[in-house]
C-alpha cells in the first residue's frame, strides 16, 4: 500500500489561493480548483475561466456560455479580425486583450462560443436557465483532433505563464491535467 506523506495530504486539501487546509473540500465549478470559504468566489480567487466573461458577446437571451469547458473565439467588429481557431476562455481571453494592445481596436471585440471542449467528453454541462434545466452533451473528436487540441493549448497555457497570468504552480497543475488527457 502506498503511504502518503503529510504534505501530500495537506496540499491536496487545502486552498489553491492561500494553502489553508479545508475542511470540507469544495471546487469552484469553473475552474474546478478547491479553495476554502473566503477564496471560494470567483472574484477572491481570481479565477481564471470568469475572468474574461465580461467579453463574450450574448448572442442569444436565453443561453447561457459555458465558461467551465466552451471554446472561445475571438471577434472585433473594428477591424474584421477572427480567430483562427477557437480555445477555452481563458486562452481566448488573453488573445484578446493582446489583440486590443497590439491593433489598438479598444472597442467592439468580443469573445463568441463557438463549441464546447472536447476533452471534457465524459461530462455534461448543466444549467438553469427560466426554471428549466438546459443539458449539453460534449462529442469526441478523433485523436489528431484531440492531440492537435493538446498541443495548442500547451502551447497556450505555457504564453499565460510567460506573460504572468498564470502562476508556476496553475501552470503545472493544468498542464498535468492536459497530459493526462493524452494517456
Amino acid at each position: 500500500m502506498l503511504k502518503l506523506s503529510l504534505t501530500t495530504k495537506t496540499k491536496a486539501n487545502s486552498c489553491l489561493f492561500c494553502g489553508d487546509i479545508l475542511k470540507s473540500p469544495s471546487k469552484c465549478q469553473y475552474c474546478g480548483f478547491k479553495f476554502c470559504e473566503d477564496h471560494m468566489s470567483t472574484d477572491n480567487h481570481q479565477c481564471g475561466k470568469t475572468r474574461y466573461a465580461e467579453y463574450v458577446r450574448k448572442t442569444r437571451i436565453n443561453e447561457i456560455p459555458n465558461l467551465a469547458s466552451g471554446i472561445f473565439a475571438v471577434v472585433c467588429d473594428t477591424c474584421g479580425y477572427k480567430s483562427a481557431k477557437g480555445s477555452l476562455i481563458e486562452f481566448a481571453g488573453e488573445e484578446l486583450i493582446q489583440h486590443t494592445q497590439i491593433v489598438g481596436c479598444a472597442t467592439n471585440v468580443f469573445l463568441e462560443e463557438v463549441g464546447d471542449n472536447p476533452q471534457f467528453n465524459s461530462q455534461t454541462i448543466e444549467a438553469k436557465s427560466n426554471e428549466q434545466k438546459i443539458v449539453q452533451p460534449i462529442t469526441r473528436p478523433n485523436d489528431s483532433e484531440e492531440k492537435e487540441n493538446i498541443v495548442d493549448q500547451l502551447t497556450k497555457l505555457a504564453s499565460l505563464r510567460e506573460s504572468g497570468v498564470l502562476s508556476n504552480e496553475e501552470f503545472l497543475f493544468i498542464k498535468k491535467e492536459i497530459i493526462k488527457k493524452l494517456q
